[in-house]
């Protein structure tokens, strides 16, 4: 399973360069996310596993190994607390080999969300550790009166969130949010992000009895009723996805024929038909002048040549349509992309990097983290209803 794992995540890779401004509309809809977390509770078990570190008097050099046994100890405890049937439990099976710890995957949203008041990233926490135990002695002698940004146990992490935490964690941790914990997470993200998706899916779930399913956002049951701004940027989002596929498809297309590939070449052919006949509509009447100001500047960089290349393939893919499988311009346009963005390791240069492609690069429809999302709201959804 975990070769299968990094074969699928090898072919979802962003091939065109357009990362950027996928994330800059899913920071948008759903801030602190990303494709990589699980479940909701870990926003908890961070916090309280560092903060039981600093009351420990751990030292920085110290920190990084303490802190990984911690949460080594904390994967132990919840894979002996909850089934093995149970979805996210983060190391599950790689275990003592796993690379990111929870502190990592985490640690962007715990900002975001406003549970962490450290300003600052996962190692500078660490190599902070002897600053954080000097100004608590500090504190005790009654000698420092000035306030500290982002140091201590009370000052890194936000009190509300250090208060739940239960008097016998790790040894009864489990992926269950408690109500008191879906009541504080609602309050962080109305104030910390009152306008995202997320707050507005989280406030609607006060009302509901079960949390509606939709396997992409702009298929969701209550779009009707999400904020008027809000359906614009997901028709934004729906249309660029619309737009990227027929680009990747031509990609996988060239690919197959370069490697000599006939019958794979015949089948992306019949999928970038089928996606001019049922898709490409959608991108002819969308007005790119209103979609950039709706992802620039959003925190993430978006080139002026992504912009060009955006641009240049709508405009060859609305016109060329039905001949675009051989137009000439669009072939040379997404060569000329992916060779700029691999260099050396373009597969249309590299036979062993073609020998690696998997025949379907870059394919992955583009969901904005909304499966994280949802999970997430599943999460939050079954704690607020616990009493």
């Amino acid at each position: 399973m975990r070769l299968l794992s990094m074969f699928q995540e090898r072919e979802s890779r962003d091939e065109l360069g357009i990362g950027g401004i996928r994330d800059a509309i899913a920071d948008q809809l759903f801030p602190g996310t990303s494709t990589i977390q699980t479940r909701l509770r870990y926003v908890f078990f961070v916090p309280w596993t560092f903060s039981e570190l600093d009351a420990k008097s751990i030292g920085g050099a110290e920190f990084p190994s303490a802190a990984r046994q911690a949460e080594s100890r904390l994967l132990g405890v919840l894979i002996k607390n909850e089934p093995s049937t149970t979805y996210g439990v983060i190391g599950r099976e790689a275990g003592s080999t796993l690379k990111r710890m929870p502190s990592s995957v985490y640690w962007a949203a715990l900002g975001s969300w406003g549970l962490r008041s450290f300003d600052g990233s996962l190692q500078q926490y660490f190599a902070q550790a002897d600053t954080r135990r000097a100004i608590r002695k500090a504190r005790r002698r009654g000698e420092d009166g000035d306030e500290h940004d982002g140091d201590s146990s009370g000052r890194a992490w936000h009190p509300q969130a250090m208060a739940l935490r239960p008097p016998s964690f790790p040894a009864d941790a489990s992926l269950s949010l408690t109500r008191v914990e879906a009541e504080f997470l609602l309050d962080r993200w109305r104030h910390a992000h009152p306008r995202s998706l997320l707050t507005w899916l989280a406030l609607d779930l006060t009302k509901r009895n079960e949390v509606p399913e939709a396997p992409r956002i702009w298929e969701h049951p209550r779009f009707g009723d999400f904020p008027m701004d809000t359906r614009d940027l997901i028709d934004h989002a729906r249309r660029f996805d619309v737009l990227i596929r027929g680009a990747a498809l031509l990609y996988n297309l060239q690919l197959a024929e370069l490697d000599g590939r006939e019958e794979l070449a015949s089948e992306y052919g019949t999928e970038l038909e089928d996606w001019v006949a049922q898709d490409v509509e959608q991108c002819q009447a969308w007005r790119l002048s209103n979609f950039w100001p709706r992802v620039i500047g959003q925190g993430h960089t978006i080139s002026g040549e992504t912009r060009l290349f955006v641009e240049q393939w709508r405009a060859l893919a609305t016109n060329a349509a039905a001949g675009i499988a051989t137009s000439a311009p669009a072939r040379r346009l997404i060569e000329f992309r992916e060779r700029r963005l691999k260099q050396a390791r373009s597969r249309f240069a590299n036979r062993a990097a073609l020998s690696q492609w998997g025949g379907r690069a870059g394919l992955e429809p583009l969901k904005y983290r909304w499966p994280t999302a949802s999970t997430f709201l599943q999460d939050w959804h079954a704690g607020w209803r616990r009493s």
